[in-house]
């Protein structure tokens, strides 16, 4: 028996690893006839193989070093040198070439060169003297045997990786370029940075072969000598009467031989099993691996990934941009890396010109939607039964998922739906020995709710057909569920209550029915009774439940949360908003995800007014995850109000990275049609991103969020929320003063101006942006804003600084001393510096033009003498004063401020920096 080695091909020997080797004769063909041409002394061309894993790379490099020693001409010529697969111990690129020292002592059988190596570790301990001693043991075994190496290394991306930094890599390449006596082959799953992009080490250094899925005629062979091999005359009739199941796995795993290997087995061990138990045993198989190069990816290459694999149908950009939350532009940036590393392709469909994007391995795919997906998972069975009806047993229960296949995809009229359906279920129901039975009744309520609507009829037939109840008796139960629902709606809770209670004494395994009863409790504020009543909901829902008992679920939890956070249970909250998320599916009605959202918004509020904030940002999170950006309008609010009380707990923590990533997609929920609240909501969420991004000094951003936020207030909203957003602007268009933007300040002063023609700090930051702007010609605007701004509130300290600096624009000093002193004496002693960052040029301006005692007098009465200390010493120079010995640092800068006293007395105008 011919032994396989699916993961370790070469612990085979050369017999067994010619016999298995039945795929790539074409590729093996071309590796030797490149060697075969070249030439010594000249640079070497380096191959690198590339494929996903069990592809067959490392069968192909061994076969190629096998080729080489079997031919006399090449054996004469180059000596082979196999890497193992994983060359765990290469950390610097003297390991690299002592581990091609000791490979080339177990290729010939001469330990002199693993001991030189072993020697060289031990005596030198300089690594770049390490490297090139050993570069040069290899060069003497060149020398010595007059032939040249060919050194397979097994997952060179990783190699490379380890090699500790770019320096190495390009020493490598010049080892390789310089000397032309060692062929490096390599492989690798994918196309890595070191030979992709422009500047890198390896850029366009190797000749890749790709090596792509086996094709029908390949798999044929290679599966026909792997039955061979085995000694079993009865397997090839397996094979032949198999054959669509092979097809199926060969079309669902891409081609990978060691994937078609292990399905060839399943075949032996089980001949009467279907796709679905083929694929299942796969997967099982590969997900170590599958696991291993999913958590590979950064967050948001993860989510763009999802979202392709939980659609399984080719999606465009923009598509997954929605299905993701993220911008067009992040959202193809993420869809190109992935296409680069092999996780995406690329394809158009017939008779369209837009690219779509799918996962790069349909078999990944599918291991995916069936680990990760719930909703996948069931879109994906209903597949895999349609192809058990082509390639597998027949019959009725074949032919129960392929008809809901059917009418998923043609059924066009609700009618023939229901109709079908209807007859359908009667005879799926009867059928117990049908082991797919619930999953067709949950697929078929699912078909019904998504092409029909919650409240078809033949939701209600499908019940009792499950049921098992007389129908009669059921539509009583059902009807009463119905008058307890209108009781609610007008207000009769007691009776409510009533009703729902024989609701569940006549039927206690209906979770809706406890539902109506929890309802009728809360209504009542009876909370502690409602809680037992609510966890009695979701014991009846299980996971495959219908939709519509997973929604009561759903909408239960909620308004658990929120009754859990009024009892103050806090610690209660967290896991039940994990459980939320098991039940909500984003095609549930608006109505639905509009009821979770909200009440997640009330409680997530409960939760931040106790600091409990953690909570209350996992609550509002859940609550903005519920709603899409084509939703109604009332459930995109919920989701707009979560998200900006989010940005609020997270900019107060400090936390500004994830404010700005939390407030991203606020202009995605609002529409132009929208309400005044509406607009109003997303205004503020834009204001708090943007005072997030000022404070990460992103300030082109920032104006952008801000002028955004600006678009959403008009003069003809209602007094209160002008007001508001005047209050909110005129801070930051002080901010935008501060990082030196007095364009954008003078913005958005000026919106706050219009929006609160009273609003005295609008007025103040107005005129400050326009002096800021050194524009003579607006000095006499400056004055008019600063005055009207005086006017408003006579007592603000900020307003007359900025009339007293006007004042000495215009060279009138003694108004401009004379405001100054009136702010200073309103400020009682409190003007700090911190408060007013124009002050200290302010006082320059003044000692300048010749008050330098007043300001003496006015520094010492504001408490400004320690703050400011270098301008209180200059002003005392100033004045002749003979100084006490200073700091030298603190004598600089007064030296410096006299220089500036200098400079201002011959431009008497100069303004305020």
């Amino acid at each position: 028996m011919m032994r396989q080695r699916l993961y370790n091909p070469a612990q085979l020997s050369p017999d067994e690893l010619k016999a298995s080797f039945i795929a790539r004769q074409e590729t093996l063909e071309e590796l030797l006839s490149v060697i075969r041409q070249e030439k010594p002394g000249q640079p070497c061309q380096h191959f690198l193989l590339i494929g996903p894993r069990g592809m067959g790379k490392t069968t192909l490099g061994l076969r190629f070093l096998l080729s080489i020693n079997e031919d006399p001409e090449l054996a004469a010529n180059w000596q082979p040198v196999a890497f193992h697969e994983e060359s765990y111990g290469i950390g610097d690129l003297a390991d690299f070439w002592f581990t091609a020292l000791h490979h080339l002592s177990r290729e010939t059988g001469e330990p002199r060169w693993a001991e030189r190596a072993d020697a060289l570790r031990e005596d030198e301990k300089d690594t770049e003297r390490q490297a090139a001693y050993a570069r040069a043991a290899l060069r003497d075994f060149c020398q010595e045997s007059g032939k040249r190496l060919v050194l397979f290394v097994e997952n060179l991306n990783a190699v490379f990786r380890h090699l500790g930094g770019k320096r190495y890599a390009h020493a490598l390449r010049a080892d390789f370029i310089e000397r032309s006596d060692i062929m490096l082959v390599g492989s690798a799953n994918t196309v890595f940075e070191a030979i992709r992009g422009h500047g890198e080490p390896f850029y366009e250094f190797f000749r890749l072969f790709i090596l792509e899925g086996l094709g029908r005629d390949d798999t044929r062979r290679m599966l026909a000598s792997f039955v061979d091999g085995d000694g079993n005359s009865e397997l090839p009739d397996i094979l032949l009467r198999e054959r669509g199941r092979l097809e199926t796995v060969r079309n669902l795993t891409g081609g990978n031989p060691r994937l078609l290997v292990l399905a060839c087995r399943m075949l032996i061990e089980s001949p009467l099993g279907s796709p679905l138990e083929d694929l299942e045993r796969l997967i099982d198989e590969q997900t170590p691996y599958f696991k291993a190069r999913i958590e590979e990816l950064p967050v948001q290459g993860l989510r763009v990934f999802h979202c392709l694999a939980a659609g399984w149908k080719p999606m465009l950009a923009k598509e997954v941009a929605v299905a993701a939350k993220l911008s067009s532009s992040h959202a193809s940036a993420q869809l190109r890396q992935l296409v680069e590393k092999g996780y995406a392709r690329e394809l158009k469909l017939p008779r369209e010109k837009r690219v779509r994007y799918e996962v790069g391995d349909r078999f990944y795919n599918i291991y995916y939607l069936l680990r990760f997906s719930r909703t996948g998972r069931h879109r994906l069975e209903r597949l895999l039964h349609f192809l058990r009806d082509l390639f597998g047993p027949t019959g009725m229960r074949a032919m129960y998922p392929a008809a809901l296949e059917v009418l998923r995809e043609h059924g066009s009229q609700a009618g023939e739906i229901s109709d079908w359906l209807g007859i359908l279920a009667r005879f799926v129901a009867s059928d117990r020995e049908f082991e797919g039975r619930e999953d067709w009744r949950n697929n078929a309520i699912n078909l019904i709710n998504h092409a029909i609507g919650t409240e078809a009829p033949v939701l209600e037939e499908i019940e009792l057909a499950f049921a098992g109840q007389d129908p009669l008796k059921y539509r009583d139960f059902l009807d009463k569920l119905q008058r307890g629902l209108k009781l609610l709606g007008g207000e009769r809770y007691a009776d409510a209550e009533a009703l729902f209670r024989e609701a569940v004494q006549e039927t206690p395994a209906d979770a809706l029915a406890w539902q109506g009863l929890g309802l009728s409790l809360l209504f009542q504020e009876r909370f502690e009774d409602c809680l037992d009543v609510f966890d009695r909901v979701v014991e009846r829902v299980r996971p495959n439940a219908p939709r519509s008992r997973q929604r009561a679920a759903a909408s239960t939890l909620a308004i658990k949360s929120y009754v859990l956070a009024r009892l103050e249970r806090f610690e209660s909250v967290s896991p039940v908003l994990e459980q939320i998320s098991k039940y909500v599916d984003p095609d549930d009605s608006p109505q639905l995800r509009e009821s979770v959202a909200r009440r997640l918004l009330q409680t997530g509020r409960i939760l931040a007014n106790q600091d409990m904030n953690e909570v209350a940002l996992a609550a509002w999170e859940q609550s903005t995850d519920s709603a899409r950006s084509d939703d109604p309008v009332d459930l995109r609010h919920a989701a707009i109000e979560a998200l900006a009380g989010r940005a609020r707990i997270l900019f107060k923590l400090g936390r500004y990275d994830e404010t700005v990533v939390a407030t991203e997609r606020a202009t995605d929920y609002f529409h132009s049609a929208d309400s005044a609240a509406m607009r109003h909501s997303t205004s503020s969420t834009l204001v708090v991103r943007g005072i997030a991004l000022l404070n990460l000094e992103r300030v082109d951003e920032a104006i952008a969020a801000f002028q955004q936020a600006s678009s959403h207030v008009r003069l003809d909203d209602p007094t209160a929320i002008r007001e508001l957003f005047a209050k909110i602007l005129t801070p930051v268009g002080s901010l935008l003063s501060t990082f030196g933007r007095y364009a954008e300040s003078d913005v958005a002063a000026r919106k706050a101006t219009e929006l609160d023609p009273t609003n005295a700090g609008a007025w103040t930051v107005l005129s400050e942006a326009i002096l800021g702007s050194d524009d003579e010609a607006r000095v006499v605007e400056a004055e008019a804003c600063a005055r009207r701004a005086v006017e408003l509130e006579p007592d603000s300290p900020a307003a007359l600084h900025v009339l007293s600096d006007v004042s000495a624009r215009r060279g009138d000093w003694t108004e401009a001393m004379s405001l100054l002193e009136n702010a200073v004496r309103i400020g009682d002693g409190g003007f700090r510096t911190e408060d007013r960052p124009g002050l200290t040029q302010s006082l320059i301006g003044l000692v300048s033009a010749g008050h330098g005692p007043r300001v003496v007098r006015l520094m010492e009465k504001a408490g400004l003498v320690e703050s400011m200390e270098p301008l209180w010493h200059a002003v005392r120079m100033e004045a002749g004063e003979e100084l006490e010995p200073l700091p030298a640092e603190i004598m600089e800068t007064a030296k410096e401020i006299r220089r500036e006293f200098e400079e201002r007395r011959k431009t008497p105008s100069q303004h305020r920096g």
